[in-house]
Protein backbone atom coordinates (compact mmCIF):
# COMPACT_ATOMS: atom_id res chain seq x y z
CA UNK A 1 0.00 0.00 0.00
CA UNK A 2 2.97 2.20 1.01
CA UNK A 3 4.94 1.16 -2.36
CA UNK A 4 1.80 2.32 -4.55
CA UNK A 5 1.20 5.59 -3.20
CA UNK A 6 -1.93 5.92 -4.23
CA UNK A 7 -3.80 6.20 -1.23
CA UNK A 8 -2.06 7.46 2.70
CA UNK A 9 -2.81 5.42 5.83
CA UNK A 10 -5.42 6.75 8.16
CA UNK A 11 -5.23 6.50 12.05
CA UNK A 12 -7.65 3.36 11.77
CA UNK A 13 -4.78 1.29 9.17
CA UNK A 14 -2.29 2.10 11.35
CA UNK A 15 -4.01 0.48 14.23
CA UNK A 16 -4.34 -2.62 12.59
CA UNK A 17 -1.00 -3.14 11.88
CA UNK A 18 0.29 -1.82 15.60
CA UNK A 19 -2.16 -4.17 16.72
CA UNK A 20 -0.75 -7.35 14.03
CA UNK A 21 3.05 -5.87 15.32
CA UNK A 22 1.85 -6.66 19.01
CA UNK A 23 0.83 -10.32 18.34
CA UNK A 24 4.20 -10.45 16.29
CA UNK A 25 6.60 -9.18 18.41
CA UNK A 26 8.01 -6.59 15.68
CA UNK A 27 9.36 -4.11 17.47
CA UNK A 28 11.83 -2.63 14.79
CA UNK A 29 8.06 -2.26 12.25
CA UNK A 30 6.59 -1.08 15.40
CA UNK A 31 9.04 1.59 15.55
CA UNK A 32 8.82 3.13 12.10
CA UNK A 33 5.08 3.36 12.27
CA UNK A 34 5.06 5.69 15.54
CA UNK A 35 7.90 8.11 13.40
CA UNK A 36 4.74 8.24 10.29
CA UNK A 37 2.11 8.23 13.19
CA UNK A 38 4.45 11.52 14.72
CA UNK A 39 5.35 12.88 10.95
CA UNK A 40 1.80 12.94 10.10
CA UNK A 41 0.92 14.44 13.30
CA UNK A 42 -1.73 11.56 14.30
CA UNK A 43 -0.50 11.84 17.99
CA UNK A 44 -4.12 13.38 19.37
CA UNK A 45 -5.76 10.56 18.14
CA UNK A 46 -6.29 8.75 21.57
CA UNK A 47 -7.74 5.18 19.98
CA UNK A 48 -4.32 5.09 18.12
CA UNK A 49 -2.03 6.29 21.07
CA UNK A 50 -3.60 3.69 22.93
CA UNK A 51 -2.67 0.98 19.84
CA UNK A 52 0.69 2.24 20.21
CA UNK A 53 1.20 2.10 23.94
CA UNK A 54 -0.21 -1.38 23.66
CA UNK A 55 2.27 -2.62 20.87
CA UNK A 56 4.80 -1.25 23.05
CA UNK A 57 4.01 -2.90 25.95
CA UNK A 58 3.13 -6.32 24.40
CA UNK A 59 6.51 -6.03 22.68
CA UNK A 60 8.38 -5.97 26.03
CA UNK A 61 9.77 -2.10 25.65
CA UNK A 62 8.61 -0.41 28.86
CA UNK A 63 11.08 2.56 28.24
CA UNK A 64 9.42 3.40 24.65
CA UNK A 65 5.68 2.57 26.72
CA UNK A 66 6.82 4.89 28.64
CA UNK A 67 7.82 7.63 26.76
CA UNK A 68 4.58 7.59 25.06
CA UNK A 69 2.49 7.67 28.02
CA UNK A 70 4.59 10.82 29.33
CA UNK A 71 3.53 12.56 26.36
CA UNK A 72 0.19 11.38 26.32
CA UNK A 73 -2.36 14.27 27.02
CA UNK A 74 -5.04 13.06 26.09
CA UNK A 75 -4.50 9.54 27.93
CA UNK A 76 -7.96 8.13 29.32
CA UNK A 77 -8.42 4.87 31.90
CA UNK A 78 -7.23 2.35 28.82
CA UNK A 79 -4.18 4.25 28.28
CA UNK A 80 -3.28 4.02 31.92
CA UNK A 81 -4.52 0.39 32.50
CA UNK A 82 -1.98 -0.05 29.08
CA UNK A 83 1.01 0.75 30.99
CA UNK A 84 0.23 -0.28 34.63
CA UNK A 85 -0.48 -4.08 33.21
CA UNK A 86 3.03 -3.82 31.32
CA UNK A 87 4.91 -2.68 34.71
CA UNK A 88 3.38 -5.41 36.14
CA UNK A 89 3.66 -8.42 33.77
CA UNK A 90 7.39 -7.39 34.39
CA UNK A 91 7.28 -7.23 37.88
CA UNK A 92 8.26 -3.83 38.18
CA UNK A 93 5.50 -3.04 41.35
CA UNK A 94 6.91 -0.10 42.98
CA UNK A 95 6.46 1.48 39.37
CA UNK A 96 2.95 0.25 39.04
CA UNK A 97 1.62 1.13 42.25
CA UNK A 98 3.26 4.65 41.92
CA UNK A 99 0.88 4.92 38.47
CA UNK A 100 -2.09 3.26 39.97
CA UNK A 101 -2.05 5.83 42.93
CA UNK A 102 -1.62 8.58 40.49
CA UNK A 103 -4.50 7.47 37.87
CA UNK A 104 -7.62 9.72 37.50
CA UNK A 105 -10.06 7.52 37.95
CA UNK A 106 -9.50 3.95 39.14
CA UNK A 107 -11.52 1.18 37.63
CA UNK A 108 -11.77 -2.62 37.65
CA UNK A 109 -9.36 -3.57 35.22
CA UNK A 110 -6.48 -1.07 37.34
CA UNK A 111 -7.11 -3.16 40.69
CA UNK A 112 -6.86 -6.70 38.65
CA UNK A 113 -3.90 -5.70 37.06
CA UNK A 114 -2.20 -4.29 40.36
CA UNK A 115 -3.79 -7.76 42.24
CA UNK A 116 -2.51 -9.99 39.81
CA UNK A 117 0.88 -8.17 39.72
CA UNK A 118 1.43 -8.46 43.20
CA UNK A 119 0.07 -12.23 43.83
CA UNK A 120 2.23 -13.10 41.01
CA UNK A 121 5.15 -12.14 42.88
CA UNK A 122 3.80 -13.92 46.51
CA UNK A 123 3.63 -10.32 47.77
CA UNK A 124 1.29 -10.06 51.29
CA UNK A 125 -0.08 -6.83 49.86
CA UNK A 126 -2.05 -9.01 47.17
CA UNK A 127 -4.70 -9.46 49.88
CA UNK A 128 -4.56 -5.88 51.64
CA UNK A 129 -5.33 -4.48 47.65
CA UNK A 130 -8.35 -7.32 47.48
CA UNK A 131 -9.44 -6.13 51.18
CA UNK A 132 -9.20 -1.98 49.64
CA UNK A 133 -11.17 -3.20 45.99
CA UNK A 134 -13.93 -4.59 48.40
CA UNK A 135 -13.93 -1.43 50.38
CA UNK A 136 -14.33 0.80 47.33
CA UNK A 137 -17.21 -0.70 46.48
CA UNK A 138 -16.14 -2.46 43.29
CA UNK A 139 -17.16 -6.28 42.71
CA UNK A 140 -14.33 -8.23 43.18
CA UNK A 141 -15.05 -10.85 39.72
CA UNK A 142 -13.58 -13.72 38.35
CA UNK A 143 -10.36 -12.48 37.86
CA UNK A 144 -9.22 -10.43 41.25
CA UNK A 145 -11.09 -13.29 43.25
CA UNK A 146 -8.36 -16.08 42.41
CA UNK A 147 -5.21 -14.09 43.02
CA UNK A 148 -6.76 -13.59 46.25
CA UNK A 149 -6.70 -17.20 46.78
CA UNK A 150 -3.87 -17.78 45.13
CA UNK A 151 -2.16 -14.82 47.52
CA UNK A 152 -3.99 -16.46 50.61
CA UNK A 153 -2.36 -20.07 49.71
CA UNK A 154 0.94 -18.36 49.31
CA UNK A 155 1.07 -17.21 52.87
CA UNK A 156 -1.06 -20.39 54.31
CA UNK A 157 -3.78 -18.15 55.60
CA UNK A 158 -6.55 -20.80 55.51
CA UNK A 159 -8.91 -18.46 57.29
CA UNK A 160 -8.88 -15.49 54.57
CA UNK A 161 -9.07 -18.01 51.56
CA UNK A 162 -12.91 -19.35 53.42
CA UNK A 163 -13.84 -15.37 53.59
CA UNK A 164 -12.78 -15.34 50.13
CA UNK A 165 -14.67 -18.62 49.67
CA UNK A 166 -17.69 -17.47 51.26
CA UNK A 167 -17.62 -14.18 48.40
CA UNK A 168 -17.42 -16.30 45.80
CA UNK A 169 -20.90 -18.39 46.45
CA UNK A 170 -22.41 -15.37 47.69
CA UNK A 171 -21.35 -13.87 44.21
CA UNK A 172 -22.70 -16.65 41.88
CA UNK A 173 -18.99 -17.53 41.01
CA UNK A 174 -19.69 -21.03 42.33
CA UNK A 175 -19.39 -23.23 38.84
CA UNK A 176 -16.64 -20.71 37.86
CA UNK A 177 -13.40 -22.96 36.30
CA UNK A 178 -10.80 -20.31 37.17
CA UNK A 179 -12.30 -19.74 40.97
CA UNK A 180 -13.00 -23.37 42.02
CA UNK A 181 -9.92 -24.55 40.43
CA UNK A 182 -8.14 -21.29 42.77
CA UNK A 183 -10.11 -22.58 45.83
CA UNK A 184 -8.93 -26.39 45.29
CA UNK A 185 -5.22 -25.31 45.07
CA UNK A 186 -5.67 -23.00 48.23
CA UNK A 187 -7.46 -25.79 50.34
CA UNK A 188 -4.39 -28.32 49.07
CA UNK A 189 -1.80 -26.06 49.71
CA UNK A 190 -3.57 -25.25 53.40
CA UNK A 191 -2.91 -28.87 54.19
CA UNK A 192 -6.42 -29.41 53.89
CA UNK A 193 -7.16 -31.77 51.52
CA UNK A 194 -10.34 -32.74 52.50
CA UNK A 195 -11.90 -29.59 51.94
CA UNK A 196 -10.55 -29.85 47.97
CA UNK A 197 -11.21 -32.84 46.96
CA UNK A 198 -14.92 -32.22 48.14
CA UNK A 199 -14.93 -29.68 46.17
CA UNK A 200 -13.33 -31.03 43.27
CA UNK A 201 -16.01 -33.44 43.44
CA UNK A 202 -18.83 -31.50 43.55
CA UNK A 203 -18.13 -28.91 40.63
CA UNK A 204 -16.04 -31.59 38.54
CA UNK A 205 -19.04 -32.72 36.55
CA UNK A 206 -20.72 -28.87 36.60
CA UNK A 207 -21.93 -28.28 33.37
CA UNK A 208 -20.62 -24.72 33.29
CA UNK A 209 -17.12 -25.66 33.74
CA UNK A 210 -17.09 -27.15 29.80
CA UNK A 211 -13.57 -27.42 28.06
CA UNK A 212 -12.16 -25.44 31.33
CA UNK A 213 -12.46 -29.01 33.22
CA UNK A 214 -8.58 -29.46 32.16
CA UNK A 215 -8.12 -26.66 34.30
CA UNK A 216 -9.65 -28.17 37.66
CA UNK A 217 -7.63 -31.36 37.23
CA UNK A 218 -4.59 -30.10 37.15
CA UNK A 219 -5.13 -28.19 40.39
CA UNK A 220 -6.70 -31.39 41.93
CA UNK A 221 -3.56 -32.82 40.70
CA UNK A 222 -1.07 -30.38 42.07
CA UNK A 223 -2.82 -30.55 45.10
CA UNK A 224 -2.49 -34.42 45.61
CA UNK A 225 1.71 -34.09 44.71
CA UNK A 226 1.54 -31.25 47.08
CA UNK A 227 0.45 -33.36 50.05
CA UNK A 228 2.22 -36.30 48.81
CA UNK A 229 -0.87 -38.08 47.71
CA UNK A 230 0.63 -39.98 44.89
CA UNK A 231 -1.21 -43.12 44.49
CA UNK A 232 -4.21 -40.44 44.48
CA UNK A 233 -2.36 -38.77 41.69
CA UNK A 234 -1.67 -41.63 39.43
CA UNK A 235 -5.41 -42.64 39.70
CA UNK A 236 -6.27 -38.93 38.38
CA UNK A 237 -3.56 -38.89 35.73
CA UNK A 238 -4.85 -42.30 34.54
CA UNK A 239 -8.39 -40.40 34.38
CA UNK A 240 -6.91 -37.22 32.64
CA UNK A 241 -5.45 -39.57 30.59
CA UNK A 242 -9.05 -41.87 29.52
CA UNK A 243 -10.62 -38.76 28.85
CA UNK A 244 -9.94 -37.90 25.92
CA UNK A 245 -9.11 -34.52 26.71
CA UNK A 246 -5.66 -32.21 25.05
CA UNK A 247 -3.03 -32.64 28.14
CA UNK A 248 -1.14 -29.46 28.61
CA UNK A 249 2.10 -28.93 29.34
CA UNK A 250 0.74 -28.32 33.35
CA UNK A 251 -0.79 -32.11 33.56
CA UNK A 252 2.88 -33.44 32.16
CA UNK A 253 4.71 -31.62 34.54
CA UNK A 254 2.85 -33.16 37.47
CA UNK A 255 3.55 -36.36 35.81
CA UNK A 256 6.96 -35.74 36.41
CA UNK A 257 6.42 -34.62 39.67
CA UNK A 258 4.55 -37.87 40.68
CA UNK A 259 7.50 -39.89 39.19
CA UNK A 260 10.10 -37.82 40.87
CA UNK A 261 8.00 -38.52 44.38
CA UNK A 262 8.17 -42.17 44.19
CA UNK A 263 11.32 -42.08 42.57
CA UNK A 264 10.09 -44.45 39.42
CA UNK A 265 12.49 -44.61 36.54
CA UNK A 266 9.82 -47.06 34.87
CA UNK A 267 6.96 -45.02 35.49
CA UNK A 268 9.08 -41.54 34.47
CA UNK A 269 9.81 -43.66 31.15
CA UNK A 270 5.97 -44.23 30.08
CA UNK A 271 5.34 -40.43 31.30
CA UNK A 272 8.26 -39.56 29.14
CA UNK A 273 6.64 -41.55 26.26
CA UNK A 274 3.82 -39.90 26.27
CA UNK A 275 5.79 -36.42 26.48
CA UNK A 276 7.52 -37.21 23.35
CA UNK A 277 3.87 -38.45 20.96
CA UNK A 278 1.90 -35.01 22.42
CA UNK A 279 5.22 -32.82 21.42
CA UNK A 280 5.56 -31.39 24.97
CA UNK A 281 9.67 -32.49 25.31
CA UNK A 282 10.90 -29.46 24.06
CA UNK A 283 8.52 -27.54 26.33
CA UNK A 284 11.21 -25.98 29.18
CA UNK A 285 8.96 -26.56 32.25
CA UNK A 286 8.32 -30.33 31.31
CA UNK A 287 12.05 -30.62 30.03
CA UNK A 288 13.27 -29.21 32.92
CA UNK A 289 11.12 -30.94 35.49
CA UNK A 290 12.30 -34.45 32.78
CA UNK A 291 15.96 -33.92 32.98
CA UNK A 292 15.92 -33.42 37.11
CA UNK A 293 13.74 -36.62 37.38
CA UNK A 294 16.80 -38.58 35.12
CA UNK A 295 19.28 -36.44 37.31
CA UNK A 296 18.05 -37.39 40.44
CA UNK A 297 17.48 -41.25 39.58
CA UNK A 298 21.31 -41.28 38.86
CA UNK A 299 21.00 -41.26 34.81
CA UNK A 300 23.09 -38.38 34.35
CA UNK A 301 23.23 -39.20 30.25
CA UNK A 302 19.83 -39.22 29.76
CA UNK A 303 19.40 -35.70 31.87
CA UNK A 304 22.57 -34.36 29.69
CA UNK A 305 20.76 -35.31 26.45
CA UNK A 306 17.63 -33.90 27.39
CA UNK A 307 19.39 -30.78 28.25
CA UNK A 308 21.10 -30.22 25.19
CA UNK A 309 18.46 -30.86 23.07
CA UNK A 310 16.32 -28.60 25.49
CA UNK A 311 16.68 -25.01 23.19
CA UNK A 312 15.46 -22.76 26.60
CA UNK A 313 16.42 -24.09 29.57
CA UNK A 314 15.16 -22.70 33.00
CA UNK A 315 17.43 -22.98 36.59
CA UNK A 316 15.31 -26.03 37.29
CA UNK A 317 17.12 -27.80 34.58
CA UNK A 318 20.43 -26.45 35.20
CA UNK A 319 20.09 -27.24 39.03
CA UNK A 320 18.70 -30.41 38.78
CA UNK A 321 21.44 -31.81 36.37
CA UNK A 322 24.50 -30.07 38.73
CA UNK A 323 22.93 -31.90 41.86
CA UNK A 324 22.23 -34.90 39.65
CA UNK A 325 25.96 -34.87 38.89
CA UNK A 326 27.27 -34.27 42.23
CA UNK A 327 24.89 -36.92 43.58
CA UNK A 328 26.52 -39.30 41.50
CA UNK A 329 30.40 -37.83 41.74
CA UNK A 330 30.58 -36.53 38.88
CA UNK A 331 31.88 -33.53 40.83
CA UNK A 332 33.75 -31.78 37.62
CA UNK A 333 31.10 -32.24 35.64
CA UNK A 334 29.09 -30.60 38.02
CA UNK A 335 31.61 -27.42 38.69
CA UNK A 336 31.79 -27.16 35.03
CA UNK A 337 28.27 -26.67 34.26
CA UNK A 338 28.69 -24.39 37.45
CA UNK A 339 30.89 -22.06 35.17
CA UNK A 340 28.44 -22.63 32.17
CA UNK A 341 26.27 -20.38 33.94
CA UNK A 342 27.85 -17.82 35.52
CA UNK A 343 29.46 -17.51 32.01
CA UNK A 344 26.05 -16.77 30.41
CA UNK A 345 24.64 -14.49 33.47
CA UNK A 346 22.34 -16.93 33.98
CA UNK A 347 20.73 -16.26 37.57
CA UNK A 348 21.69 -18.57 40.48
CA UNK A 349 20.27 -19.13 43.70
CA UNK A 350 21.14 -20.38 46.50
CA UNK A 351 20.34 -24.25 46.62
CA UNK A 352 22.72 -24.24 42.87
CA UNK A 353 25.28 -22.60 45.14
CA UNK A 354 24.92 -25.25 48.27
CA UNK A 355 25.08 -28.08 45.64
CA UNK A 356 28.26 -26.37 43.97
CA UNK A 357 29.47 -25.97 47.52
CA UNK A 358 29.35 -29.70 48.28
CA UNK A 359 31.03 -30.31 44.78
CA UNK A 360 33.58 -28.26 46.45
CA UNK A 361 33.39 -30.51 49.86
CA UNK A 362 33.68 -33.72 47.96
CA UNK A 363 36.77 -32.46 45.91
CA UNK A 364 38.22 -30.68 49.13
CA UNK A 365 39.18 -27.77 46.60
CA UNK A 366 39.21 -24.80 48.97
CA UNK A 367 40.41 -22.42 46.10
CA UNK A 368 36.97 -23.10 44.56
CA UNK A 369 35.31 -23.03 47.51
CA UNK A 370 36.15 -19.23 48.36
CA UNK A 371 35.80 -18.36 44.74
CA UNK A 372 31.87 -19.82 45.63
CA UNK A 373 31.80 -17.90 48.68
CA UNK A 374 32.83 -14.48 46.96
CA UNK A 375 29.67 -15.16 44.42
CA UNK A 376 27.41 -15.83 47.62
CA UNK A 377 28.59 -12.52 49.40
CA UNK A 378 28.28 -10.84 46.15
CA UNK A 379 24.61 -12.30 45.72
CA UNK A 380 23.50 -11.82 49.20
CA UNK A 381 23.57 -15.59 49.80
CA UNK A 382 26.15 -15.42 52.65
CA UNK A 383 23.04 -14.76 55.23
CA UNK A 384 20.67 -17.80 54.15
CA UNK A 385 20.52 -20.96 56.12
CA UNK A 386 21.28 -23.39 53.37
CA UNK A 387 24.49 -21.89 51.81
CA UNK A 388 25.93 -20.95 55.46
CA UNK A 389 25.53 -24.76 56.16
CA UNK A 390 27.32 -25.97 53.02
CA UNK A 391 29.82 -23.22 53.21
CA UNK A 392 30.82 -24.51 56.91
CA UNK A 393 30.67 -28.05 55.29
CA UNK A 394 33.43 -27.07 53.07
CA UNK A 395 35.23 -25.20 55.09
CA UNK A 396 35.26 -28.39 57.74
CA UNK A 397 35.81 -30.72 55.20
CA UNK A 398 38.74 -28.64 53.00
CA UNK A 399 40.36 -28.42 56.77
CA UNK A 400 39.71 -24.80 58.02
CA UNK A 401 37.47 -25.42 60.69
CA UNK A 402 38.41 -22.16 62.16
CA UNK A 403 36.82 -20.32 59.05
CA UNK A 404 33.35 -22.28 59.21
CA UNK A 405 33.77 -21.92 62.93
CA UNK A 406 33.47 -18.45 62.38
CA UNK A 407 30.64 -18.40 59.54
CA UNK A 408 29.00 -20.61 62.11
CA UNK A 409 29.04 -18.09 64.97
CA UNK A 410 27.68 -15.27 63.15
CA UNK A 411 24.51 -17.16 61.99
CA UNK A 412 21.33 -14.93 63.28
CA UNK A 413 19.30 -18.50 63.32
CA UNK A 414 20.58 -21.77 63.25
CA UNK A 415 18.39 -25.03 62.86
CA UNK A 416 18.91 -28.69 63.12
CA UNK A 417 21.05 -28.98 59.57
CA UNK A 418 23.69 -25.92 60.81
CA UNK A 419 24.36 -27.58 64.09
CA UNK A 420 25.06 -31.19 62.49
CA UNK A 421 27.09 -29.46 59.84
CA UNK A 422 29.50 -28.14 62.75
CA UNK A 423 29.51 -31.03 64.75
CA UNK A 424 30.35 -32.87 61.71
CA UNK A 425 33.00 -30.32 61.19
CA UNK A 426 34.47 -30.34 64.45
CA UNK A 427 34.64 -34.59 64.64
CA UNK A 428 36.37 -34.34 61.09
CA UNK A 429 39.12 -32.01 62.44
CA UNK A 430 40.15 -33.84 65.83
CA UNK A 431 37.88 -31.17 67.86
CA UNK A 432 35.63 -33.62 70.14
CA UNK A 433 35.63 -31.74 73.19
CA UNK A 434 34.29 -28.63 70.82
CA UNK A 435 31.74 -31.13 68.82
CA UNK A 436 30.60 -32.14 72.41
CA UNK A 437 29.63 -28.54 73.39
CA UNK A 438 27.92 -28.01 70.36
CA UNK A 439 25.61 -30.90 70.90
CA UNK A 440 25.33 -29.98 74.60
CA UNK A 441 24.39 -26.63 73.36
CA UNK A 442 22.02 -27.28 70.44
CA UNK A 443 20.01 -29.53 72.93
CA UNK A 444 20.44 -26.28 75.73
CA UNK A 445 18.26 -24.47 72.44
CA UNK A 446 15.22 -26.67 72.66
CA UNK A 447 16.42 -28.44 69.38
CA UNK A 448 16.15 -32.04 68.86
CA UNK A 449 19.28 -33.65 66.93
CA UNK A 450 18.31 -35.96 64.75
CA UNK A 451 20.43 -39.45 64.01
CA UNK A 452 22.67 -37.65 61.61
CA UNK A 453 23.68 -35.40 64.61
CA UNK A 454 24.19 -38.45 66.94
CA UNK A 455 26.76 -39.92 64.15
CA UNK A 456 28.30 -36.89 64.12
CA UNK A 457 29.59 -36.40 67.67
CA UNK A 458 29.55 -40.44 68.09
CA UNK A 459 32.36 -39.87 65.06
CA UNK A 460 34.45 -37.14 67.35
CA UNK A 461 34.07 -39.40 70.01
CA UNK A 462 35.79 -41.96 67.73
CA UNK A 463 38.33 -39.71 66.15
CA UNK A 464 39.28 -38.94 70.06
CA UNK A 465 39.20 -42.45 71.49
CA UNK A 466 36.52 -41.17 73.87
CA UNK A 467 34.81 -44.75 75.22
CA UNK A 468 32.70 -43.60 77.96
CA UNK A 469 31.56 -40.42 76.50
CA UNK A 470 30.55 -42.46 72.72
CA UNK A 471 28.35 -45.11 75.42
CA UNK A 472 26.85 -42.02 77.10
CA UNK A 473 25.70 -40.86 74.09
CA UNK A 474 24.80 -44.25 72.63
CA UNK A 475 22.37 -45.16 75.12
CA UNK A 476 21.21 -41.35 75.40
CA UNK A 477 20.37 -41.55 71.97
CA UNK A 478 17.36 -44.34 72.73
CA UNK A 479 16.44 -43.50 76.28
CA UNK A 480 15.98 -39.76 75.48
CA UNK A 481 14.78 -39.72 72.10
CA UNK A 482 13.78 -43.04 71.45
CA UNK A 483 15.71 -43.39 68.05
CA UNK A 484 17.18 -46.32 67.07
CA UNK A 485 20.29 -46.62 66.35
CA UNK A 486 21.59 -47.44 62.62
CA UNK A 487 24.38 -49.70 61.69
CA UNK A 488 26.99 -46.22 61.69
CA UNK A 489 26.41 -45.66 65.22
CA UNK A 490 27.12 -49.05 65.98
CA UNK A 491 30.07 -49.28 64.11
CA UNK A 492 31.42 -46.18 66.28
CA UNK A 493 30.72 -47.49 69.37
CA UNK A 494 32.10 -51.07 68.69
CA UNK A 495 35.56 -49.63 66.71
CA UNK A 496 35.85 -47.23 70.16
CA UNK A 497 35.34 -50.69 71.90
CA UNK A 498 38.10 -52.49 69.57
CA UNK A 499 40.62 -49.35 70.11
CA UNK A 500 40.78 -49.69 74.02
CA UNK A 501 40.84 -53.39 73.43
CA UNK A 502 37.46 -54.43 75.26
CA UNK A 503 36.61 -57.02 73.01
CA UNK A 504 34.00 -58.89 75.34
CA UNK A 505 31.72 -55.43 75.01
CA UNK A 506 32.15 -54.97 71.71
CA UNK A 507 31.48 -58.79 70.57
CA UNK A 508 28.47 -58.06 72.71
CA UNK A 509 27.02 -55.39 71.50
CA UNK A 510 27.96 -57.07 67.63
CA UNK A 511 25.59 -59.97 69.40
CA UNK A 512 22.41 -57.60 70.25
CA UNK A 513 22.83 -55.80 67.01
CA UNK A 514 18.94 -55.71 65.43
CA UNK A 515 20.84 -56.31 61.60
CA UNK A 516 23.54 -58.30 60.15
CA UNK A 517 27.05 -56.83 60.99
CA UNK A 518 28.91 -55.51 57.99
CA UNK A 519 32.21 -55.38 55.96
CA UNK A 520 33.43 -52.12 57.95
CA UNK A 521 32.69 -53.40 61.12
CA UNK A 522 34.35 -56.89 60.91
CA UNK A 523 37.31 -54.74 59.30
CA UNK A 524 37.45 -52.53 62.50
CA UNK A 525 37.36 -55.84 64.64
CA UNK A 526 40.08 -56.95 62.77
CA UNK A 527 42.49 -54.28 62.71
CA UNK A 528 41.97 -53.79 67.07
CA UNK A 529 42.93 -57.32 66.93
CA UNK A 530 46.18 -56.46 65.37
CA UNK A 531 46.51 -53.44 67.06
CA UNK A 532 46.14 -55.65 70.60
CA UNK A 533 47.79 -58.92 68.98
CA UNK A 534 44.94 -60.38 70.06
CA UNK A 535 44.76 -63.88 67.76
CA UNK A 536 41.35 -65.71 69.38
CA UNK A 537 38.76 -63.83 67.82
CA UNK A 538 40.36 -63.44 64.42
CA UNK A 539 39.59 -66.81 62.80
CA UNK A 540 35.80 -66.20 63.39
CA UNK A 541 35.97 -62.63 62.09
CA UNK A 542 37.84 -63.56 59.19
CA UNK A 543 35.30 -66.53 58.67
CA UNK A 544 32.73 -63.50 59.19
CA UNK A 545 34.45 -61.50 56.32
CA UNK A 546 34.74 -64.12 53.77
CA UNK A 547 30.70 -65.08 54.16
CA UNK A 548 29.86 -61.28 53.73
CA UNK A 549 32.48 -60.20 51.01
CA UNK A 550 34.22 -63.34 49.64
CA UNK A 551 34.04 -61.23 45.71
CA UNK A 552 36.60 -58.33 47.23
CA UNK A 553 40.18 -58.45 46.99
CA UNK A 554 41.25 -56.06 49.79
CA UNK A 555 39.53 -58.63 52.38
CA UNK A 556 42.16 -61.48 51.18
CA UNK A 557 44.81 -58.31 51.08
CA UNK A 558 43.79 -57.10 55.07
CA UNK A 559 43.67 -60.79 56.23
CA UNK A 560 46.71 -61.60 54.83
CA UNK A 561 48.72 -58.64 56.29
CA UNK A 562 46.81 -59.06 59.92
CA UNK A 563 47.69 -63.26 59.80
CA UNK A 564 50.99 -61.80 59.37
CA UNK A 565 50.91 -58.88 61.89
CA UNK A 566 50.29 -61.53 64.52
CA UNK A 567 52.96 -64.24 63.08
CA UNK A 568 49.86 -66.36 61.64
CA UNK A 569 52.61 -67.12 58.70
CA UNK A 570 50.61 -70.24 56.93
CA UNK A 571 47.47 -68.54 57.50
CA UNK A 572 48.68 -65.15 55.42
CA UNK A 573 50.09 -67.38 53.04
CA UNK A 574 46.53 -69.13 52.25
CA UNK A 575 45.22 -65.73 51.74
CA UNK A 576 47.39 -64.22 49.79
CA UNK A 577 47.27 -66.71 47.21
CA UNK A 578 43.48 -66.80 47.29
CA UNK A 579 43.41 -63.17 46.93
CA UNK A 580 45.95 -63.67 43.75
CA UNK A 581 43.43 -66.39 42.32
CA UNK A 582 40.77 -64.36 43.08
CA UNK A 583 41.71 -61.41 40.86
CA UNK A 584 44.18 -58.15 42.24
CA UNK A 585 43.67 -55.73 44.14
CA UNK A 586 42.97 -52.16 41.99
CA UNK A 587 45.97 -49.88 42.76
CA UNK A 588 44.90 -46.33 45.02
CA UNK A 589 45.08 -43.56 42.80
CA UNK A 590 46.09 -39.99 44.77
CA UNK A 591 45.42 -36.69 42.73
CA UNK A 592 46.56 -32.90 43.83
CA UNK A 593 44.52 -29.56 42.74
CA UNK A 594 46.83 -27.07 40.30
CA UNK A 595 46.35 -23.46 40.38
CA UNK A 596 45.90 -22.24 37.07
Amino acid sequence: MLECDLEAPNGFMYSAVLKACAFAGDLQLGRLIHKRISRENLDNDTVLMNTLLDMYVKCGSLSDAKKVFVNFFSANSTSWNTIISGYCKEGLMEEAISLFHQMPKRNVISWNSIIAGLAHKGSFPALEYVCMMHKEGLKLDEFALPCGLKASSYFNLLAMGKQIHCYAVKSGFECSCFIVSALVDMYSNCNLLSAAMKLFDQYSSCDGLGYDRLALWNSMLSGYIVNEKNKAALCLLSQIHSSGVCIDSYTFSSAVKVCLNLLNLRLGLQVHGLIVTCGYESDYVVGSILIDLYAKLGNVKNALELFHRLPNKDIVAWSGLITGCAKTGLNSLAFSLFRDMINLNLEVDQFVVSSVLKVCSSLASLGSGKQVHALCVKSGFDTEGVTVTSLVDMYSKCGEIEDGLALFNKMPERDVVSWTGVIVGCGQNGRAKEAITFFQEMIQSGLKPNEVTFLGVLSACRHAGWVEEAWNLFKFMKSEYGMEPHLEHYYCVIDLLGQAGRFKEAETLIANMPFEPDKTIWCSMLKACEAHKNVEPVSFIAERLLATSAEDPSVYVMLSNAYATLGMWDSSSKMRKAGKDLGIKEAGISWIEISS
